[in-house]
Order: structure tokens, then sequence, then C-alpha cells
């Protein structure tokens, strides 16, 4: 099933098909690395592993838990937020802490998936 990603480069990679075999020659380092800079928003020197970048944030914004984000997380927030103000005041830091994680990963997927290769 073809998604229509828009581009404005030949190269870019525009299926489902297309998207799952470039990211599966990669190896398993690769492909770590590549997430870890689009989760972080960094840009990718590469321009062969930028158009796999892009592909790979739309893909993953394209997924239900990306697409349902504020709906999961704003309850999961309030509902861990209070969990750990019982147990002790560190672990509502270490919740902002990972909750901020989320978003950053969250606004970083989205961006990277609305660049034009």
């Amino acid at each position: 099933m073809p998604d229509t990603y828009e581009s404005t480069s030949s190269d870019a990679i525009t299926d489902e098909a297309a998207f799952a075999e470039a990211w599966n020659r990669l190896e398993r380092r690769e492909r770590s690395h590549l997430r870890r800079l689009v989760r972080m928003g960094r840009s990718i020197d590469e321009p062969h592993l930028a158009s796999l970048a892009v592909a790979y944030a739309r893909h993953q914004v394209a997924r239900p838990w990306i697409r349902l984000f504020w709906f999961w997380f704003v309850p999961g927030i309030i509902v861990i937020l209070g969990i750990a103000a019982k147990i002790h005041p560190l672990f509502i830091g270490v919740t902002l802490a990972l909750a901020g994680q989320a978003l950053w990963a969250y606004i970083s997927l989205g961006r990277t998936a609305r660049t034009a290769v």
C-alpha cells in the first residue's frame, strides 16, 4: 500500500515498500543512529540518509500512537505525576524529564516529516 509522500527530489522514497527495502538494507547500528538523530531533531549530512530519515519520520508520524499522541500523553502524565508524588518527590522530576524527552521526540518527528528532501 503506497503512501503519498510529498517531495521535491527524484531520489526521495515515495512508498512504504521502497522505505522498508532501503531501511532493511542498512546495518543495525546505522538504523539505530538514524532513529536517534531523527528523534533528537538533528540534521543528516549524507543525502541518501537524509531522504531515508524523512521517510522514517513520515512512517512514524503515520503510526496510530503518534497520531493520537495528545490523547494518551496528557492523561498519562497526569496519572504518572499523581503516582510519583505519592512515592517520592524525586520521581516527579524523573517523570517530567521523561515527558520532556517524549515531547521533544514528537516535535522532532513532525518537523522532520514535514521536510522536503
